[in-house]
């Protein structure tokens, strides 16, 4: 199993979805830099934690917090030809600045005691928190999703040098994380705006390229991948799912 991204404008038709191969699953991503775009972050975050429990019904059915309005933060939205399916979160951080997270807010010792952490490359300092990743309830079930939102935070994180990837995570998750590389740092927390606990789990940057490098679901780079930085100024970009 492979994931395919590639490059595509800010127009996205019917038809470049209609000329996927057979056996290739195909999805759009752009970032929530527009209204309606965050619209569908805080609607598809709604829908999931009221399904799974984790925060109280809402007139507005958007859920949305502090962070989404910081600097250091930006929002992804996959969508199945228009419709949008799941979305991330990322939140830069970087040592001895007041850039907020969820993270940062919930375990500040933890967290600023990991930015400060030296690295083999020299490049220390730099963080970032995936957070909010979230599918439709009608694609709860479909795992090819978390890993294309992965792949695209990953890319993120790439581009700004981060050396320290944080994730929040329920406890029933934590094995997942650890495949991907993560390990525990804290004990289970109350967290920012849901009724559930957290515990801070962090990976290196070292450790993220070995399990990429093993691990293609979640690689950035792998397969026949062209440029993203459109994706990063706001275009809108095919992102693929291949079967084999």
């Amino acid at each position: 199993m492979l994931l395919s991204l590639t490059r595509h404008s800010a127009g996205v038709s019917r038809q470049a979805h209609a000329n996927v191969p057979a056996g290739q699953s195909q999805y759009f991503a752009r970032l929530a830099l527009d209204d309606q775009t965050r619209r569908d972050a805080y609607r598809l975050r709604y829908d999931s934690y009221l399904a799974s429990g984790f925060i109280a019904p809402s007139e507005t059915r958007l859920f949305q917090d502090i962070y989404d309005d910081l600097s250091n933060c930006q929002t992804i939205v996959l969508y199945d030809q228009h419709e949008p399916v799941a979305s991330v979160r990322t939140c830069f951080l970087a040592s001895g600045s007041p850039q907020r997270s969820p993270a940062m807010d919930t375990y500040p010792e933890q967290v600023t005691a990991l930015l400060r952490q030296q690295t083999p490359t020299g490049i220390g300092g730099r963080g970032i928190e995936t957070t909010r990743l979230v599918r439709s309830p009608a694609a709860e079930n479909n795992q090819g999703l978390v890993f294309l939102l992965y792949r695209l935070a990953g890319y993120v994180g790439m581009m700004a040098h981060t050396q320290i990837l944080l994730a929040c995570v329920r406890q029933n998750h934590v094995s997942f994380y650890r495949r991907l590389g993560y390990t525990p740092a804290t004990e289970a927390r109350s967290y920012p705006g849901l009724n559930c606990p957290m515990l801070l789990m962090s990976c290196t940057r070292q450790r993220y390229d070995e399990i990429r490098g093993a691990f293609p679901l979640i690689d950035p780079y792998a397969g026949a991948t062209e440029t993203l930085d459109g994706f990063l100024s706001g275009e809108t970009i095919p992102v693929s799912l291949l079967r084999s």
